[in-house]
């Protein structure tokens, strides 16, 4: 309760009056012409200072990151392209104990590539059985010979996307149309429709790809036996078995990988313009947000996970590496170097195009069932699925399960530990003033 009491004066100035029990003085003031004492009962100080306390304290709380050490949209992983003897990669354990990225039925695969012109030279796609395997290798979920249900991958063949799945009976690869290697990054998602095998490529959001596939399971087998140390793994970079240079690994960033467990994109759509969030259809997702370390965390919270993965640094340069270049953080494109104003110069009219002439674009019409070109039958393919074993040792994967290490402490700004002790001390003062009152 505030009082308001006037004070004598004393040789021209005012002077405080004597207080009354249980009364403090807070201040007095230093005017001839106006002056007041205000006066505060310990409760009522007390409530002030509660009041001061909560919102500070509610402040320090919104200020401290959620996931410490993950700030969204920091960090992409940048691959070299020098994927050998198990290295230059992301893997991703897909059994013992099996995990929910392990998909296999309705699925949808995405993430933002970024890749520059020229580092990813392989050949032209041929839309046929397991030719995905020949591009420069971005996610690889093959395996070696019979025993499971069946495979998938995505690569880059002349710049392009190419998204093949297998049954372990029969293959399909179907190919992008557009170059996506420009120096700048591109959302990628593929699906895939276990009923009806329906394949589909969609690049920032367009249809670039559509075709039709084997149907069923294609995860990995639970408990499969195998020789092969890659073969339950989903690598994320590279080619999984180092089984030669005609398998190439990816060169470039990748960012935000999501795994679903349904075909979420059936039609063109916007591109995310942030972080994905999880939802009970995520199997997998990874920000790579982490900018330290070798674990690449899985954010899904979904059942039975999580599905983390271990970077498994090498080569050279050694990658993956961290890097601060993502889809969020664009570094700002260099301005154009200035130009004399152009001389006016009479220019011949322009004949207008027959109403034969059709434009060719990489837009695909909507409602198109095949978006492919009409490729020469090629030879008979060979099937990755059945390479000669190696002579000498099965591929290096050393400790082949990544330890959850838990996130490295994010450093919080200075001054917060200072309003932290500030707060701490008002409430403090304020318990002590109520204890006061209570024994009064």
């Amino acid at each position: 309760m505030l009082n308001l009491h006037k004070s004598r004066l004393v040789d021209g100035k005012p002077a405080c009056a004597v207080l009354a029990n249980n009364e403090r003085m807070v201040t007095c003031s230093q005017s001839v012409e106006r002056w007041v004492k205000i006066l505060i009962e310990p409760r009522d100080y007390f409530r002030l200072l509660l009041r001061l306390a909560l919102p500070i304290l509610a402040l320090l709380l919104a200020l401290i990151p959620a996931h410490p050490g993950r700030a969204q949209g920091d960090f992409s992983l940048r691959f070299y392209g020098t994927g050998r003897d198990g290295v230059d990669r992301v893997i991703i354990p897909l059994d013992a104990p099996p995990r929910p990225v392990d998909v296999g039925g309705d699925f949808t695969i995405e993430f933002w590539l970024k890749a520059l012109p020229g580092d990813n030279a392989a050949p032209a796609c041929f839309p046929s059985e397991d030719n995905w395997i020949y591009g420069n290798v971005v996610i690889d979920r093959d395996v070696y010979f019979a025993g499971d249900y069946g495979d998938y991958g995505i690569s880059l063949a002349d710049g392009r996307v190419v998204f093949g799945v297998n049954n372990g009976a029969e293959g399909t690869t179907i190919c992008g149309q557009t170059d996506v290697t420009d120096g700048r990054w591109h959302h990628i998602a593929v699906t895939r429709s276990a009923a009806d095998g329906g394949l589909t490529i969609f690049i920032d959001g367009q249809l670039d790809a559509r075709g039709d596939g084997p149907t069923g399971d294609v995860s990995y087998r639970d408990g499969r036996a195998t020789q092969y140390p890659a073969d339950p793994f989903l690598v994320i970079g590279a080619e999984k078995h180092d089984a030669g240079p005609e398998y190439p690994s990816f060169r470039g960033w990748i960012d935000e990988v999501r795994i679903s467990r349904i075909v979420r994109y059936r039609m063109s759509f916007a591109p995310p313009g942030a972080p994905f969030t999880p939802d009970s259809d995520t199997a997998a997702l990874y920000h790579a947000d982490e900018g330290t370390g070798t674990v690449v965390y899985d954010t899904s919270g979904a059942p039975g996970g999580p599905s983390n993965g271990a970077l498994r640094v090498g080569g050279s340069p050694p990658g993956p590496e961290w890097s601060n270049d993502t889809p969020w953080k664009r570094p700002p494109e260099p301005a154009p170097p200035p130009t004399s104003a152009p001389t006016q110069t009479a220019l011949p009219p322009t004949p207008l195009p027959s109403s034969d002439t059709v434009a060719e674009t990489n837009t695909p019409v909507p409602g198109q069932t095949a978006l492919l070109p009409v490729q020469p039958s090629p030879v008979t393919p060979v099937m990755t699925g059945v390479p000669p074993a190696p002579a000498t040792s099965a591929p290096v994967m050393r400790d082949p399960s990544p330890v959850a290490a838990p996130p490295a402490p994010s450093r919080l700004p200075s001054w917060l530990p200072g309003i932290a002790a500030v707060a701490l001390a008002l409430a403090g003062v304020g318990l002590a003033l109520m204890l006061r009152r209570k024994r009064e």
